[in-house]
């Protein structure tokens, strides 16, 4: 049995691509020899990425070229695409799966080549839908933020609900968005897989070697108590709330604690910087454009907290990472799955003196019983134990279907 592998995350992506390589790496882990994988990308650069990382599996690029952009839009017309299929002219993103012999596709994060996947089974992952809540931000409806717009995003997912072999989801909680949002029936469509951090395996790796202390105190931050935010700079991750919350900080005379934001820029930036001198706030907000995983992992070391007011997902990697390295968390209010909310302080998101009620009445959870509990949490579901064994009931599963057919000719 081969298995297809579609890895469309670049380097750029940040968090999404070492989620995508952590998810590659269980999913290899979980194959018997039997059992063959290739891995497709869309450019040289994440191919040859990936090779350094992964020897032992064979790696293709599809290059999406001028033609073959045009032929992908021709299949993306209903009445062409019936067409071309009539006088088997597969689309070419298909027939490389098929010239490759892929029996069943996994797709390591949300993907628009899903709509491709006529004749081809596949799994897919969907992240969060909560686009259909805030679809007027402009990482959902303008393309200078995002080539992932609304209606390419809801093509994609439509197709994929109805036609997926196995929808991936990080929380039971996404997985019931997906079926308010689509209309889903199927009782057996979802596995529930979390997001695993890579950033917890490298601590493990050097934690010996390296003196994280040290590397804390060559960030040369001021004397106070961190709250730390690791986000790209989209307006769904709801920066601007965390300006107006240190304006009302400093209105209360708490002015013990400073803020680090580290993150690319996705077209917010400017803005946050702009209101962050505005309201003379430079000193207490600090902005590293870019740190190395050792200066992250510091940071999760030695800060007072782990501060996230994002408008998206029922989970996420760096709230993951702060039960690993045991910090206490702030994040908004209503969003997380239940299983993650009861290990937070929540955060409310029309109240910008949320955050100073809390740290002037000293009135959050920094119970260390409930911070282990949390690092044990995230041990028991994100273990390659876990992960591998998810990917193993997956790949049964569909072993035990496809005994109902013969081999198809594709």
């Amino acid at each position: 049995m081969k298995l297809g592998v579609f890895f469309e995350s670049q380097s750029s992506s940040g968090g999404g691509f070492y989620l995508s390589q952590t998810k590659l790496e269980a999913l290899i882990k979980s194959i018997d020899s039997k059992k063959e994988i290739i891995c497709f990308v869309t450019n040289k650069d994440t191919k040859d990425s990936l090779k350094k990382k992964f020897t032992n599996i064979k790696i293709e690029i599809f290059q999406v070229n001028i033609f073959r952009k045009f032929l992908l839009f021709l299949y993306t017309v209903s009445f062409i695409k019936k067409i071309l299929y009539k006088i088997k002219l597969r689309n070419p993103f298909e027939n490389k799966l098929i010239n490759n012999d892929i029996e069943l596709l996994f797709f390591l994060s949300p993907s628009s080549f899903v709509r491709f996947c006529e004749k081809i089974n596949f799994v897919y992952n969907i992240w969060e839908v909560q686009h259909r809540s805030i679809p007027y931000f402009p990482e959902y409806s303008d393309k200078k933020y995002s080539q992932s717009t609304y209606e390419l995003r809801e093509e994609s997912y439509e197709f994929a609900v109805k036609r997926a072999f196995k929808i991936i989801v990080d929380t039971e909680k996404s997985a019931q968005d997906i079926i308010k949002n689509y209309n889903c029936s199927r009782d057996n469509l979802f596995e529930v897989q979390p997001f695993v951090p890579s950033l917890p395996k490298y601590y493990e790796r050097v934690k010996e070697k390296l003196n994280f202390k040290e590397i804390f105190s060559k960030l040369n931050l001021p004397n106070k108590k961190i709250l730390f935010y690791p986000a790209q700079f989209w307006p769904h991750k709801n920066h601007i709330y965390l300006v107006d919350s240190f304006k009302n900080l400093l209105k209360n005379n708490i002015d013990e604690y400073i803020l680090v934001f580290t993150g690319r820029d996705r077209g917010n930036k400017e803005y946050i910087l702009k209101t962050i001198e505005k309201n003379n706030l430079k000193n207490e907000i600090i902005i590293f454009d870019f740190l190395k995983l050792e200066e992250i992992i510091a940071l999760y070391k030695y800060s007072f907290a782990l501060i996230m007011t994002t408008l998206v997902g029922r989970s996420s990697l760096p709230l993951r990472e702060a039960f690993y390295f045991e910090l206490p968390v702030f994040y908004s209010k209503d969003l997380l799955d239940k299983s993650y909310s009861k290990f937070v302080n929540e955060l409310d998101l029309n109240d910008p003196s949320s955050l100073s009620n809390y740290l002037k009445s000293g009135n959050y959870n920094q119970n260390l019983e409930l911070i282990k509990s949390a690092k044990e949490f995230y041990l028991e579901t994100c273990s390659d134990k876990a992960i591998i064994k998810s990917n193993k009931n997956v790949i049964k599963e569909y072993e035990n279907y496809s005994k109902y057919w013969q081999e198809r000719n594709l």
